[in-house]
């Protein structure tokens, strides 16, 4: 009697297997949903940051910049204001637009040149004060500091007496005129090559003590510390 073949291996019903063949099966993939959700939205929320970067990059505006130095209580004229393009970040800025609200305005403060304006630097109408005067003086070398001047110093102004005789208050050279006093414009003088020019704010009481001073040239002025409060001041300071 013949050998009886053995059946052939079958796997699933109504599969046959070759018995020749061996397959290791194969590794189910293992899916994560939360991870492939997270990633995604890792991905669009760079995106959308770039997006925010590059926009908020170009998002610029025209705002006001002094010119040059602005002295303080000086008048504002069109031609002291230019105009600089920045972004715009929420700084405290004035735009362009608003240029002619600010002619005629005055600075309450020095303002150097391309300084970014902001409406607390100005003051509308005369920043001088209704209790003060501008008293007016011209300093030969002798009768200020040797470093000039310049609007917004503080000084101090003494009697002085050229050639040793009376002064025209009574009082004796050497007297305190005026203990401190704001400097709101100061320069060279063209018509007298002999001296400088220089504004003082004074109360006004004692204006026309000053003035009397300083039309016979006996006034002389100090340098004092910059943190010095003189009693009266441009409105604003």
């Amino acid at each position: 009697m013949p050998p009886t073949a053995a059946p052939p291996r079958t796997g699933a019903p109504g599969r046959v297997l070759d018995p020749g063949t061996r397959r290791v099966p194969a590794p189910t993939r293992e899916r994560r949903p939360a991870l492939l959700a997270l990633g995604l939205v890792l991905v669009v929320g760079g995106a959308l940051g770039s997006a925010l970067v590059v926009h908020r990059s170009g998002d610029r505006v025209d705002v006001l910049v002094a010119r040059h130095d602005i002295a303080p209580g000086e008048r504002v004229d069109a031609e002291d204001l230019g105009v600089a393009r920045v972004a715009a970040d929420g700084a405290a800025v004035v735009p362009s637009a608003a240029l002619g609200n600010f002619v005629g305005t005055y600075a309450t403060g020095r303002i150097p040149a391309d300084t970014l304006l902001n409406r607390t630097m100005f003051l509308a109408g005369d920043a001088v004060p209704v209790d003060a005067a501008v008293v007016g003086l011209v300093l030969g070398p002798e009768q200020r500091p040797t470093e000039p001047l310049r609007s917004g110093d503080v000084v101090r102004a003494f009697l002085v007496s050229a050639d040793g005789s009376g002064t025209v208050t009574g009082e004796p050279a050497g007297t305190v005129l005026l203990t401190s006093a704001r400097v709101v414009a100061a320069g060279a003088d063209s018509a007298r090559s002999a001296g400088d020019t220089v504004s003082l704010l004074v109360p006004t009481a004692q204006a026309a003590g000053v003035v009397a001073a300083a039309s016979a040239g006996q006034v002389a002025v100090a340098r004092v510390a910059d943190g010095t409060t003189p009693p009266v001041d441009l409105e604003g300071r």
